[in-house]
């Protein structure tokens, strides 16, 4: 898809620009997905500045090694494991070199592209390096998503979806805890703008957390029809048992996720982006941009979604975010 925003225009001029040297990118292999994707758009700034493109290399834990090796999209030497999933986020050009590029882990007022940023501010920043990442997806994620999309929804997507991204689990140790009945709020303040009876709702619940899912369908409206992550339905039995207590899952479930992804080589890596894919087919959001999830498929909504399908959508922030 071409992309649209001057942010995302900036990724892919300089992504695609053969004039400058190559450097490689290491991953940091013990993060989420979505914080490893908005790092890598802080890691093209910071490439800008310093003259280079750059090649992620493995080992990434969120690459799908079964799947990532057999379709060959890369070899952590010729090509870039973000090939896997974005055939054109790092593109390779002749006579490239090497050298090393610092790896970057900075918060916002500790950018080390100044320059880059003097021109955008963060959030359309980012928005836009996802939206030049999405501009090309692999047919290795097309072919999940459209399988985890089958299972969903045997008979098609429902008409006005709504998309509810609760983020609990390890996230409590980073974010105040946002509870199931202000999520449920959230989807009666859409319903209320939509002029949409509020006992009937067609509700995709991406999450990750057990705890998550249970307390939603015991709070929710009966007349609500909730249609269940498959991040959560394939991947819970390598989920760790956690108490009840929410206080207990800010010690040793810290990180859950990577640990899970590792333990599957990858594979949720490709269920998790396959899922984001189906959370986008929805027509309005809750969610809780404090996430790096719920602040990607704001991103995407914004920057992929509303000017593909000349559309209006909504989101409700339960808890807002940046980085």
């Amino acid at each position: 898809m071409p992309i649209q925003s001057r942010a995302a225009k900036f990724f892919q001029d300089h992504q695609t620009n053969c004039d400058l040297p190559l450097a490689n990118y290491p991953f940091r292999n013990r993060f989420g997905l979505g914080s490893d994707l908005h790092v890598w758009t802080q890691a093209v700034c910071n490439a800008a500045e310093m003259k280079v493109r750059f090649k992620s290399i493995l080992p990434w834990i969120w690459w799908d090694e079964a799947s990532c090796a057999a379709d060959g999209a890369a070899d952590g030497r010729q090509s870039s494991p973000m090939q896997c999933y974005f055939p054109n986020a790092e593109l390779a050009c002749d006579g490239d070199g090497m050298q090393e590029i610092q790896r970057n882990m900075s918060k916002r007022q500790g950018f080390h592209c100044d320059g880059v940023m003097q021109n955008f501010n963060v959030s359309d920043f980012r928005a836009g390096g996802l939206e030049y990442l999405f501009s090309s997806v692999s047919p290795v994620l097309i072919n999940d998503a459209e399988r985890q999309l089958n299972i969903i929804f045997p008979d098609g997507v429902p008409p006005n979806l709504i998309t509810v991204q609760v983020r609990w689990g390890d996230k409590l140790a980073e974010m105040t805890f946002v509870t199931i009945e202000e999520y449920i709020a959230g989807v009666h303040e859409i319903l209320k703008a939509r002029n949409a009876p509020a006992d009937q709702a067609n509700i995709f619940l991406a999450t990750e957390d057990p705890r998550a899912v249970k307390a939603f369908r015991e709070k929710a409206p009966p007349g609500w029809k909730l249609y269940v992550d498959q991040y959560h339905e394939e991947l819970k039995g390598h989920r760790d048992k956690v108490s009840e207590n929410f206080e207990h899952t800010k010690g040793s479930n810290y990180n859950e996720n990577p640990r899970i992804s590792m333990a599957t080589k990858g594979k949720a890596g490709l269920i998790a982006l396959g899922s984001l894919l189906v959370a986008m087919e929805a027509n309005d959001f809750v969610l809780t941009t404090a996430s790096n999830w719920s602040r990607l498929m704001n991103e995407l909504r914004k920057n992929v979604v509303e000017p593909r399908c000349d559309c209006t959508t909504h989101m409700v922030d339960l808890k807002y975010g940046e980085w």
